[in-house]
């Protein structure tokens, strides 16, 4: 940049005497170094102004913007578009119903959303017709993968759109009713089974790419095992030992995201048992695992040798240190295969079978429960909801667009 000449005077003086044009002089230089420094400004505000751009532009591409309360704003040249903030949305899927007595299970193919800011549920056009799913999702979209009669088929579903697709993916062996994973970047299928046998088997899906692929397996056979985890690495807890004798357990195992790593940990669930749901609290400190059958621990009235009951028992899984402890709040009846969503301050679990007495023997004929209940991470306390499903459904899947 030119020296200032207000400071160097005499740098910029003309030849000869005439004190006129030595002042010239000095104006002359000073409107140039005002020209250059003002060109010099506008350069750098316009290189950060376009690297904000730029920033905002890629941050939002690809957000969903349904059902946005947030106002479409500009920066620069480029309109912002609205998008949900984490935690806003979450969908409930498919699932089985009517199981009263005399009848049989009957598909359920209705997709409701459910919107935490105002606890309501509305029931959506997009439809898909399989049972006992994996589920997955990101911010974006959510996955569903396998379901009932051992299909590897697989959707996504588009959270700005709401519909669904059919992608090429799929799982390897075919299988349903086990548990999902999931970090930032990748899905994992794990356990299930198919035609009377447990699997052990790891699939990885990578979001990016829309690619599946078998990794290996659990330390044991899970049918049925819930699946939780942090940043870090996913749990494994619980489910079937095996499909045919429906024995349960209340072991947990660790899966390591860096490594994809398996062991076992000390914890162990309060009571062996199946077909829970679980959610992750925003902290991530904890996650909850909820409800679920219980074979083989407690006898029920009249019926021997013990057959099984739903439990309503909530425990409680502590990241840190990896301890396991029954909270004293507990669902509101026992309850099994149902489906739960997020967001950073609460659980909302939906759907699932109940017996008509909970602590009655397994022939009684199970009720498909359309409410709707809620666990406070604050407080770990529950409560039902006004709203309900628009059907009483089982083994139902569910998505949300949490992202802690």
């Amino acid at each position: 940049m030119p020296k200032n000449p207000l400071l160097f005077p005499d740098e910029f003086i003309l030849e000869g005497s005439d004190s006129d044009s030595g002042i010239g002089a000095i104006e002359i230089a000073v409107s140039n170094l005002n020209i250059a420094a003002k060109a010099g400004a506008m350069r750098q505000a316009n290189a950060i102004r376009t690297a904000g751009q730029i920033a905002i532009k890629n941050q939002n591409r690809g957000m969903p913007t349904l059902n946005s309360f947030l106002p479409i704003r500009s920066v620069g040249r480029f309109t912002v578009p609205p998008s949900e903030p984490s935690g806003t949305l979450g969908y409930f899927i498919s699932g089985w119903g009517d199981t009263t007595q005399g009848s049989i299970f009957n598909q359920r193919t209705r997709t409701d959303r459910f919107t935490f800011a105002s606890d309501t549920i509305t029931s959506l056009g997009a439809r898909i017709s399989p049972h006992l799913h994996y589920a997955t999702a990101n911010s974006t979209f959510g996955y569903i993968f396998g379901g009932a009669s051992a299909s590897n088929a697989s959707w996504r579903m588009t959270y700005q759109t709401e519909s669904f697709a059919q992608i090429g993916a799929a799982l390897f062996p075919n299988r349903y009713y086990g548990a999902s994973l999931k970090n930032q970047s990748r899905g994992y299928f794990c356990g299930g089974s198919s035609g009377g046998t447990s699997y052990g088997d790891v699939d990885r899906f990578t979001f990016a790419g829309e690619v599946c692929v078998s990794i290996g397996s659990l330390l044991e056979s899970r049918n049925a095992p819930s699946g939780f985890g942090n940043r870090f690495n996913g749990y494994l807890a619980g489910g079937f030992a095996n499909a045919v004798t429906a024995n349960t357990t209340n072991t947990i195992e660790r899966f390591s995201y860096a490594s994809e790593s398996r062991a076992a940990t000390a914890a162990s669930l309060s009571i062996n048992r199946a077909a829970m749901s679980t959610w992750i609290p925003g902290s991530l400190l904890a996650s909850y695992l909820m409800a679920g059958y219980c074979y083989g621990s407690f006898p029920n009235p009249g019926v021997s040798p013990a057959r099984s009951f739903y439990t309503n028992v909530v425990d409680k899984f502590t990241f840190t240190g990896e301890t396991c402890a029954a909270l004293g709040s507990t669902l509101s009846k026992g309850i099994a295969s149902f489906g739960a969503i997020g967001s950073p301050t609460r659980c909302t679990f939906g759907g699932g079978s109940a017996h008509t007495d909970a602590y009655t023997a397994q022939n009684t004929y199970n009720v498909e429960s359309n409410e709707l209940g809620n666990i406070t991470f604050s407080t770990e306390t529950n409560t039902l909801l006004a709203s309900v499903l628009s059907q009483g459904r089982t083994y139902l899947s569910a998505v949300d667009n949490a992202t802690f």
